[in-house]
């Protein structure tokens, strides 16, 4: 995770990016934005703030060789010599986003570039080039303290937090083609023509993004794998479940042969759950059956996909959070409806 808490703004620079397609225009600036140091302060915690949020990283990609990725080399120019190469490079990114901006529904809107200092990854500290595409401009109000009361003025601004797309290139991993984040408008046209075209990104595979897939692994088996091969009923699916979550917040590390030991412990089911780690590493071209260091953020962010709820209908909702042996699944002849017998101790 990218630590932004005593980063700032070094550098900034801003171009107006039309859509291609709608002749909606290319405006290039060709000096830095002029700004105080308080002014570069107030601006940088926006800019920053929602990759602070953000725990899946990327990195630069190419088929063949991640040099012939053009923002690689850009960025790797900029980080050599940043105050020779930045305006630069901020103008030819801004002309190339602009070749891409050939479908109409892409929005154009202000290309910000920026150079911060003080970021860290990992506990270390290094530089950082960002990318920003802003498209909203929203009204404020400005206030004049007059002597006997107040005036107000409508304005027109961007909100620097508020962007569309958004890259934090991290001066860090260079043989892997940099530490990425990347962040903006979820599923929009606009973000995956930013990371597929116009950065060209790729999973970083660190242990936040193998916990993230080695949880879904074991929840897929568990809901999709088991009914097709096993007599199943969900309370059976709800235990395992229930007994996944504690496995990954119990261990240190994950490995699947502990996983099949602790959680799984049935021969056929072991047996299954090989079968079906090996595909699903074939898959999403991960190799699921190295060990890793179980990332506990990961884990917290998954919990919420592992709640082991029956739904009955549109009526019931039964929660399962142990005690497999205390729930039987039934069928009434006389009435011809499923049902479910649950045991307790007291009621609350």
């Amino acid at each position: 995770m990218i630590n932004i808490e005593n980063a700032y703004l070094s550098k900034l620079i801003i171009h107006r990016v039309g859509n291609k397609m709608l002749e909606d225009g290319l405006t290039l600036s060709d000096e830095l934005v002029s700004l105080s140091d308080a002014y570069l302060s107030s601006l940088g915690g926006p800019l920053l703030a929602p990759f602070g949020k953000e725990d899946l990283l990327y990195n630069f990609y190419h088929d063949t060789d991640v040099n012939l990725n053009v923002m690689f080399t850009r960025c790797k120019k900029i980080f050599r010599s940043v105050d020779e190469e930045f305006i630069d490079a901020s103008v030819t990114s801004a002309k190339e986003l602009y070749e891409l901006m050939q479908n109409p529904k892409l929005h154009g809107g202000e290309f910000w570039v920026a150079y911060f200092k003080g970021i860290v990854v990992d506990d270390e500290e290094t530089d950082a080039v960002a990318f920003y595409l802003m498209d909203e401009r929203k009204n404020f109000v400005k206030l004049y303290n007059k002597e006997t009361n107040y005036a107000i003025e409508m304005q027109s601004g961007t909100d620097p937090s508020g962007f569309l797309s958004g890259c934090l290139i991290c001066n860090m991993a260079l043989d892997e083609g940099f530490i990425v984040s990347a962040t903006g408008k979820s599923k929009s046209l606009d973000l995956r023509m930013w990371m597929d075209s116009f950065m060209i990104l790729k999973q970083n595979i660190d242990s936040f993004y193998r916990t993230q897939m080695a949880m879904r692994m074991c929840k897929d088996f568990v809901m999709e794998k088991m009914p097709e091969e096993f007599e199943t009923t969900r309370p059976d699916q709800a235990e395992l479940l229930n007994k996944s979550m504690e496995f990954f917040k119990a261990s240190d590390e994950f490995a699947l042969k502990g996983f099949q030991e602790d959680v799984l412990k049935q021969p056929e089911l072991k047996d299954s759950f090989t079968h079906f780690a090996k595909q699903y590493s074939r898959e999403q071209d991960l190799n699921m059956g190295e060990n890793f260091l179980v990332n506990e953020r990961a884990v917290k962010k998954m919990a919420r996909h592992f709640k082991s709820v029956i739904k009955l209908d549109a009526n019931f909702h039964i929660y399962v959070h142990g005690k497999r042996e205390w729930i039987e699944r039934g069928f009434d002849e006389n009435r011809k409806l499923n049902f479910y017998k649950t045991f307790f101790e007291k009621e609350d």
